[in-house]
């Protein structure tokens, strides 16, 4: 046994060896480290859970579990981090000093194991070195940590698409009768006015919706979009907002029904393309004075051949070569003459057929247009009009005479009936198209003046007057709700032996929901953080297992042990003694900084014992000190 010189050198102290790192002290430190670093696996593992469940419906599990977390992430993750970052700059700094470290870096070691400290320390001591950025990147990972731990989930519409089928009514499908006294006109004019009848009297707010009253899609003019020098996006696509006052102008009152396989429930959101077509015409006006009494204009307009009246103050006449199926892509032009109180106008009209491309998107049923283009005719289509296709015969008269009574009431279309000037509804919804059936002008003997609408206003409604008569005529049962879907069919039947054509499209379909999506740039600051907080405490585990000497760092009672003013009994423990055990045996023992020399002239502080010392807190102020 040797003596070792301490205050009372007579005292033997037993001789000691360094830690080892199979001690109890080391395995205990390795326990706590290990501890403190578990926080940043469980990080690691919530962020590889987060991958893996990517695009998963919010209300599907693990999702609620996962969003519970990250809502305490911004408070946990800061807590752990300061933990862990706090214990690897002391294992580190107690690591150094056994090695040998400058006194400036331990004081950054020591001090700046707070994110506020990481800042104020080298302010306070007014030095940097190294440490100083590396300190601060250190410390802003906390801050990051927490904030990506919450933001590292977004909740989005699901965007898992998957093929779906459709099938749509083709407007070109075949005209159902030659004419309302054949027997196919028997059977099918009645239903073709109660169709078009129903699309004419539905409300404002549905003529001008993007679906009509049946939830059909209405198809809208793009020419009116060209003319109005809207700026077209890519490939020729223009953008359709329903909400708008301007756009769209709807090429029908009427809709085309569209259907596929189960319907088209909620739960999903569907989107399409498919080609079709319309007629627009345009018009421009011109205001007669009236020709002598109604009855005369009634006899007139019924001998003219190629003409069309309604038996009341409505008639409608083509140009010569009106029945000529292909004329080099020529218009078909006609007159519409419009009796009313004090003129005649008279309308010189251009019909062609328009063909587009329409873009639709459904949230669950209610679908409507959002893009549309115009696209090239046919090169196999060479009628210059829907009403000039190959069947059936005479189909232009059969439409035009059929069209120009379509407004009539039920008793005014029985034969024989007195010309009285009274408007049809299909002349008040020219100038009153939310509610034709109940216009002025349609109980006024004066008729209605349909001039001062102007001839745009007056194209457009007369290309949606066509337009709807057309799709009542081909597909009457169809439009007002009996559409359904027929697998591997290109034909419906719309009653007895008559057919409409089908398209039949693929588009796509996603579900209605919302789901969870990574974010890539907060995943990555998750994964740097936790990295970072695993590697720290790592780091910590091998500092504080290589560290050989006692814990001394942040424990003033190491202070006291081989101080000449602490009154103290001398230790038998030696200077390896961990200071945890020198603290639990001197734990009554009080201290202060205070005079050690309170009887001199002048005073010199020091670490020591109330009865070695004077505490500076009970000294006067004019004490003065070396």
């Amino acid at each position: 046994m040797r003596r070792f010189s301490t205050r009372d050198k007579e005292i033997p102290v037993a001789g000691k060896s360094l830690r080892k790192p199979g001690s109890f002290g080391c395995i205990h430190q390795l326990l706590l480290d290990v501890v403190l670093a578990l926080p940043a696996g469980c990080f690691i593992v919530y962020a590889i859970i987060v991958l893996v469940n990517n695009g998963l419906p919010l209300d599907q599990d693990p999702i609620p579990a996962l969003q519970t977390a990250a809502k305490y992430s911004p408070t946990v993750f800061p807590i752990a981090f300061a933990a862990v970052a706090a214990n690897l700059l002391k294992a580190a700094a107690g690591r150094k000093l056994e090695q040998g470290i400058s006194l400036l870096n331990l004081e950054y070691l020591l001090r700046c194991r707070t994110v506020f400290s990481a800042i104020t320390t080298p302010l306070s001591l007014r030095s940097a070195n190294m440490l100083t950025p590396a300190l601060l990147l250190l410390w802003a990972l906390s801050p990051l940590g927490g904030q990506a731990a919450l933001r590292v989930m977004e909740v989005v519409p699901s965007t898992a698409a998957e093929s779906w089928p459709y099938q749509l009514l083709n407007y070109t499908s075949e005209f159902p009768h030659t004419g309302s006294d054949t027997s196919a006109g028997y059977t099918t004019v009645s239903r073709i006015q109660s169709a078009f009848v129903t699309a004419l009297s539905s409300p404002g707010n549905v003529k001008s919706a993007a679906r009509d009253l049946f939830g059909n899609i209405k198809v809208p003019m793009v020419e009116y979009y060209q003319a109005a020098d809207q700026i077209p996006e890519i490939d020729g696509w223009y953008h359709v907002d329903s909400t708008s006052d301007i756009f769209p102008v709807w090429s029908s009152i009427a809709g085309i029904p569209v259907a596929a396989p189960g319907g088209i429930p909620k739960g999903w959101n569907y989107s399409f393309e498919f080609e079709t077509s319309y007629m627009s015409a345009n018009c421009s006006l011109q205001s007669i004075s009236r020709p002598g009494p109604i009855y005369n204009w009634y006899k007139n307009t019924s001998n003219i051949t190629r003409s069309w009246n309604n038996r009341r103050s409505f008639a409608i006449r083509t140009e010569p070569g009106a029945f000529i199926m292909h004329l080099t892509g020529r218009p078909l032009q006609f007159e519409v003459g419009s009796w009313g109180h004090d003129r005649l106008t008279n309308a010189t009209c251009f019909l062609k057929q328009v063909y587009v491309e329409v873009a639709v998107g459904c949230h669950g049923p209610q679908c409507a247009a959002v893009r549309v283009r115009q696209i090239p005719k046919s090169t196999n289509d060479t009628a210059r009009t829907v009403l000039h296709g190959s069947r059936p015969a005479n189909m232009l008269e059969a439409y035009m005479s059929t069209f120009i009574l379509a407004g009539l009431s039920l008793y005014d279309l029985q034969k024989d009936r007195h010309p009285k000037p009274y408007a049809s509804a299909i002349e008040t919804y020219f100038t009153d198209p939310d509610t034709p059936y109940s216009a002025i002008g349609i109980s006024s003997r004066e008729g209605t003046d349909v001039y001062p609408i102007g001839e745009v206003a007056y194209s457009q409604r007369l290309s949606q007057l066509l337009n709807t008569f057309w799709l009542a005529s081909v597909a009457s049962r169809n439009i007002t709700g009996t559409f359904n879907f027929r697998a591997n069919s290109t034909h419906q039947y719309l009653g007895m032996d008559s057919l409409v054509v089908v398209q039949n499209i693929t588009g796509m379909r996603v579900p209605d929901q919302l789901v969870m999506r990574v974010h890539p740039g907060w995943l990555f600051t998750l994964c740097l953080a936790s990295t970072g907080m695993l590697l720290s405490g790592i780091a910590a585990v091998v500092f504080d297992s290589l560290r050989r000497g006692p814990d001394i760092l942040d424990y003033s009672a190491f202070f006291s042990r081989d101080s000449p003013y602490v009154n103290a009994a001398s230790s038998q423990h030696g200077s390896v003694e961990d200071v945890n055990q020198q603290v639990r045996r001197n734990r009554h023992m009080r201290v202060c900084v205070g005079d050690v020399n309170p009887t001199g002239d002048m005073g010199h502080l020091g670490f020591a014992t109330l009865d070695k010392a004077i505490p500076v807190g009970a000294q006067k102020a004019e004490r003065v000190y070396d």
